[in-house]
């Protein structure tokens, strides 16, 4: 029923602010518990909870979606769900979730994305029986709404932190870095730590830089370019650079900086990848 988790994404921001929520929450409605869960399958698991007085909800857990009180919650066609005893309500007196709790006061809202799509439920909980109040029904909702707007930020940055180095392997030795969107400071470090640390690691002797989904707003980013190659051309790295923008391909400030640091220019990966000795080929469809 419940289960342990060892491994589950951790939603840093999340994690923080529902936290010292959590406190308000359970302050205002006089209860002992608050968690939030994410639905992962057929799974509830929970990502973060708060005990004040007695410790009922632990931050490693999950349980079947089916029989946990969060299907409640996200099965319910109003935009809270709330129970005065779980034990005595018909709809959940026989779950086992309920027994192995021992909770009665149940209170619970869906976490949605800008979206629409569901990342799971706030849900509070206390061993004695408990009605609720409009004033704190609308009050947990607007705390949902909040840590719904957390989620989208702590998405949003796990997604810039996948895309933020891309490196491509090609074969021992060779390998692409297909940059897109913008550079600024913190991703510029990110990048150059990244593909030094996995130059180092891998052996790369060529390395193809791919700007072609770049947005270069400004100058300032030939410089970090420069940067990077520099430090690849002091470790013996071959550098190819392709689908250079027109900004930077117009840019005297570029040239000058690159002049010396016989770097490859070719107009695509696949020219790159030529000059490399690669060959692209179309696979033939079986008939």
């Amino acid at each position: 029923m419940i289960s342990k988790v060892n491994d589950k994404t951790v939603y840093q921001s999340l994690v923080v602010t529902s936290t010292k929520l959590f406190a308000l929450l359970t302050k205002n409605l006089d209860v002992n518990s608050a968690y939030i869960a994410k639905k992962v399958g057929n799974k509830m698991t929970v990502i973060n909870s708060y005990n004040k007085v007695e410790f009922i909800i632990p931050n490693d857990i999950a349980v079947d979606y089916q029989e946990s009180n969060c299907k409640l919650v996200l099965e319910n066609n109003e935009p809270a769900k709330t129970v005065m005893n779980l034990m005595a309500d018909e709809e959940t007196k026989k779950r086992k979730i309920t027994d192995e709790l021992g909770v009665k006061a149940f209170i619970g809202v869906p976490l949605n994305r800008t979206d629409g799509s569901n990342f799971g439920t706030l849900c509070l909980m206390d061993k004695d029986e408990k009605t609720f109040t409009n004033e704190q029904v609308e009050m947990v909702q607007s705390i949902a709404d909040v840590l719904s707007y957390i989620i989208e930020l702590d998405d949003l940055y796990e997604d810039i932190d996948l895309l933020s180095v891309p490196i491509i392997p090609i074969s021992k030795g060779i390998a692409i870095l297909a940059l897109q969107g913008n550079v600024n400071d913190k991703r510029e470090r990110k990048i150059l730590e990244d593909t030094l640390n996995y130059t180092l690691s891998h052996k790369i002797s060529s390395f193809l830089i791919d700007l072609s989904e770049m947005q270069i707003s400004n100058y300032e980013f030939s410089d970090a370019l420069n940067r990077l190659v520099s430090a690849l051309k002091l470790m013996g790295v071959k550098v190819m650079l392709s689908g250079i923008p027109t900004a930077l391909a117009s840019s005297t400030r570029m040239r000058d900086q690159f002049q010396d640091l016989e770097v490859t220019f070719v107009r695509s990966i696949e020219g790159g990848l030529k000059k490399l000795g690669y060959q692209i080929v179309e696979r033939e469809e079986e008939q």
